[in-house]
């Protein structure tokens, strides 16, 4: 009898270790993801040392994204970009998910596409790092961008800010 309970007790103990190895304590946030809940617009960009302006289409509005988590958008990531003259534009309409420090997005359930790496959040100003390959020679590089309040359709109620005067940054951003 002895030996049986010692047994269950071993079996339940491997079984309690088993079930928690499968579901780790989440990451904790070092962010706010409240503060993301707005339209944003690109402002600049650090690249290799450099600041730049955000290249916008003069025509039209301003390449912007937001995120949105409410119901029939839970988790929505939006990103809209104006591609010619005329103002068409190209939207992407993803799921993001807030770990850490960072924000993973995604096409449908599981197909991770790209992660933020979020430096500073706050009311006014959403400060991040992604890894792209802008100058085409294969290797990612490493920007900042920074991105202010801006809601055209007045479909999240930011405010805009103006854009700061520098060099326009040389090739759009895009998933």
């Amino acid at each position: 009898m002895h030996k049986k309970l010692l047994f269950v007790s071993f079996l339940i103990l491997l079984l309690a270790s088993c079930n928690s190895d499968e579901n780790p304590a989440p990451e904790p946030l070092t962010f706010e993801p409240e503060l993301l809940l707005r339209g944003w617009t690109y402002d600049t960009i650090l690249w290799n040392g450099a600041l730049y302006a955000y290249d916008h289409n003069p025509d039209c509005y301003r390449d912007f994204f937001g995120f949105r988590n409410n119901e029939g958008q839970v988790y929505q990531f939006e990103e809209t970009s104006y591609i010619d003259r005329n103002c068409a534009n190209s939207q992407i309409v993803m799921t993001w998910e807030p770990i850490g420090n960072h924000i993973n997005f995604y096409f449908g359930k599981d197909n991770k596409v790209d992660t933020y790496e979020i430096i500073s959040l706050t009311n006014e100003l959403l400060t991040y790092a992604i890894d792209r390959d802008i100058d085409k020679d294969g290797k990612k590089d490493h920007l900042v961008v920074t991105a202010i309040p801006y809601d055209p359709y007045n479909s999240y109620g930011s405010k805009t800010k103006k854009n700061k005067q520098l060099k326009i940054f040389p090739v759009k951003l895009k998933f």
